[in-house]
């Protein structure tokens, strides 16, 4: 093995160069450990205070002044707010309403109007459908049958043109089921009406109304009653829907919704006063059935063709 070299000379430091640091010597052995500390804190507490300083005061506590009586003022002033908020939502409230003030009487509407009506006084439906059944009866022909009415004051029955035409003579049944025979003894096809002679005593007949389309309003409740499908003294009800409207042969129809069936032509449509304002006469609608339009030739009429009767 080689032998030891021999230690360099120290360098000579150039110039402008620092000198070499001298290496640090050895711990002295039997020192005691440094003791760990919690959190990076030296042993002993930390570092003491640097010789002639004065360690900084510590910041201030500042506390709430209490103000006597503080919660009873904020409750008040509160009170106070809520009071303001009511006063002025009632000044709104009363600044956007339109009805009087109680006590204050509103200006009374004028009262409608009613045009004076027929002298009659207006019963019930159910009044007016007991007192003019008797006077509906049925018309049977060799061909079929159909509905009539016994008119006052001659009680002679009228009845739909169609009904009888092609039979001079004709069965009545009245309401209590007795048949009377009958004659035809006027007819006029272009106002589908016919006049029948009783050759027998009938129930009394019912009042015409004498005024132009029966006197009748759109709106009036007006009924009828007939023989629809042979069920003898059948009633329905509505209202009228229109007067004028023109039918077949350009003769003025009383329109109505109330429910005319097959076997209710000839039949009455009376008003509440139990007066006959017309004679049913046919329908109209898309399907076979009724929809609610019906007409019926107006008792105007009928007062023409009944003065035709010797």
């Amino acid at each position: 093995m080689a032998s030891e070299l021999p230690p360099l000379p120290p360098r000579r430091p150039r110039d402008g160069e620092l000198p070499p640091i001298p290496a640090r010597p050895p711990a002295a052995e039997g020192l005691p450990p440094i003791a760990a500390s919690r959190r990076g804190t030296p042993p002993g507490g930390g570092l003491p205070p640097l010789a002639g300083t004065v360690p900084p005061p510590a910041p201030p506590v500042r506390r709430r002044r209490r103000v006597p009586g503080g919660r009873t003022a904020r409750l008040a002033a509160l009170g106070v707010l809520v009071l303001g908020v009511g006063a002025l939502g009632g000044a709104v409230g009363a600044a956007l309403d339109d009805d009087p003030a109680p006590g204050a009487a509103a200006p009374a509407a004028p009262a409608p109007t009613i045009p004076a009506r027929d002298p009659v006084t207006t019963p019930r439906l159910a009044d007016a459908v007991t007192l003019v059944a008797p006077s509906v009866v049925q018309v049977r022909t060799l061909t079929g049958q159909g509905s009539g009415v016994i008119v006052a004051p001659r009680n002679l029955v009228v009845t739909n043109q169609h009904v009888v035409a092609g039979s001079d003579r004709v069965v009545v049944v009245t309401s209590d089921g007795r048949s009377v025979p009958a004659r035809v003894v006027v007819e006029d096809a272009r106002q589908d009406l016919a006049i029948l002679q009783p050759s027998g005593p009938l129930p009394p007949g019912v009042p015409i109304a004498q005024e132009n389309q029966g006197g009748l309003r759109v709106g009036d409740t007006v009924f009828a009653v007939g023989s629809p499908f042979g069920l003898q003294n059948s009633v329905t009800a509505g209202i009228v829907s229109a007067v004028g409207r023109t039918g077949d042969g350009g003769v003025p129809m009383i329109q109505t919704d109330a429910p005319i069936n097959p076997g209710n032509s000839g039949g009455g449509l009376f008003d509440l006063g139990g007066r006959l304002v017309g004679i049913p006469t046919s329908i109209r609608a898309p399907i076979p059935g009724n929809v609610g339009i019906g007409f019926a030739v107006p008792s105007a009429r009928v007062v023409a063709l009944l003065s035709q009767v010797p």
